[in-house]
């Protein structure tokens, strides 16, 4: 099943590169119920796997007895990650794990253990991670060179028309968005006191803290892109090296009364506001907004109030304007910002679903006791092949302060 796998990935592979190429209305048509029937096959071969790996770890091993009550294969796999040391978080697991918000590091001294027995659990002091990872569009892309996404850049235009006369073509114009995978590692060092726990505990703790990693360089990426092929939201281009955004210049850096309003009517067409679309600031700025005062009464003028479940989003209220927020430490303060030679990006504007996230393979983990032995450390480092775009042309606004004047 392994090797007919591989042939799918292949074949799917192959296809996406054929369709770089013009191909007819036909053909197209064929490549159609081809990927159709790959992605059937593929689908019925992955049950089949994993059927096949729930009843292994169910038959007793040669020359051992059958696994007693309580024993399950979600058991027999923390064992596994124990003794081994390596673990694979698959990609449908690794998007449901993507909103997980418990909290991994290193270890207090007397945290975990006592002269009398170990805990359960493992308690953590850090702080939250942008949620932006959970809000914008995840894909499954494994087996893919590379993703693209076409876009409609204008739409035709529609006008009277004089009997016997042709009126000149209106036509629309599309733009393609290309997702290409990036290799992303994340290194981590925990005490090693986590061994002590049990496996379920140590398999679950070692899952999170490579989930987190991943959540927290995802976020980065999202936002920012890595300069070359991941391209994040103040970074997107189209295939013809067109910017994917909007940018908003200001020249000022304090946030006034009229701030949020001037931001939100940025974004959409001339018959809208935009729909699902939120502020993406840092805490600084979130401050800001909150320090403003009316001119009488001197009352704020924004009101703020964080979600109860997530401290990291929330709402900011303008009389009858109510924009929903999300706190990212990745991105510039306009607050705190410096005019200079050059223009500073800052807060972001938009609908994260107008954003793609491409996950092209699992995740895969690998735990090593030696490199920080000497520290009482373990080292866990992760790998994923990821990548990102938006999709929607201006899918966001870009709140930018603009260079000084030469």
């Amino acid at each position: 099943m392994e090797k007919r796998l591989k042939e799918i990935q292949e074949r799917a592979a192959a296809i996406l590169k054929e369709m770089e190429d013009e191909i007819t209305a036909e053909r197209m048509t064929e490549l159609e119920e081809e990927q159709r029937k790959l992605a059937e096959e593929k689908e019925l071969i992955e049950r089949k796997m994993n059927v096949r790996g729930r009843l292994q770890s169910m038959a007793p091993e040669e020359g051992k007895p059958a696994a007693g009550p309580g024993e399950s294969d979600a058991e027999a796999r923390a064992a596994r990650v124990k003794e081994t040391g390596k673990l694979e978080i698959q990609v449908a697991e690794v998007r449901k794990s993507l909103g997980v918000t418990s909290r991994s590091v290193t270890i207090a001294s007397g945290n975990i253990t006592t002269p009398t027995g170990t805990g359960n659990t493992i308690r953590d002091n850090t702080g939250m991670i942008s949620s932006i990872v959970d809000q914008v569009y995840s894909q499954d892309l494994t087996g893919c060179a590379a993703f693209e996404e076409a876009y409609i850049k204008t739409v035709s235009e529609a006008s009277e028309r004089e009997d016997g006369k042709a009126n000149e073509a209106s036509e629309p114009t599309f733009g393609i968005a290309k997702i290409q995978p990036v290799l992303i590692n994340v290194t981590s060092y925990v005490s090693r006191n986590i061994q002590r726990v049990n496996p379920l505990a140590y398999e679950e703790k070692v899952k999170s803290m490579a989930i987190k990693a991943l959540r927290k360089k995802l976020g980065m990426l999202i936002a920012n892109g890595d300069g070359k092929t991941f391209y994040g939201i103040r970074t997107a281009v189209n295939t013809d090296e067109e910017p994917m955004y909007k940018t908003y210049e200001v020249d000022k850096t304090a946030i006034t009364a009229g701030t949020l309003r001037e931001i939100t009517f940025q974004y959409g067409g001339n018959d809208e506001l935009g729909s699902n679309a939120r502020l993406f600031l840092t805490k600084e700025d979130l401050a800001a907004f909150g320090a403003v005062r009316g001119t009488n009464e001197k009352k704020a003028i924004y009101e703020i109030t964080a979600d109860p479940g997530n401290a990291n989003t929330g709402t900011i209220k303008d009389g009858g304007t109510i924009v929903p927020y999300t706190l990212m430490s990745g991105l510039n303060s306009l607050s705190k910002a410096v005019q200079g030679e050059t223009a500073v990006q800052t807060m972001l504007y938009g609908d994260p679903e107008n954003f793609e996230l491409g996950l092209f393979g699992p995740y895969s983990v690998e735990v090593s006791k030696d490199y920080k032995f000497a520290e009482g450390l373990l080292t866990i480092m992760g790998e994923i092949m990821a990548g990102g775009n938006l999709v929607v042309g201006d899918g966001f606004v870009v709140v930018t302060l603009k260079a000084k004047a030469a």
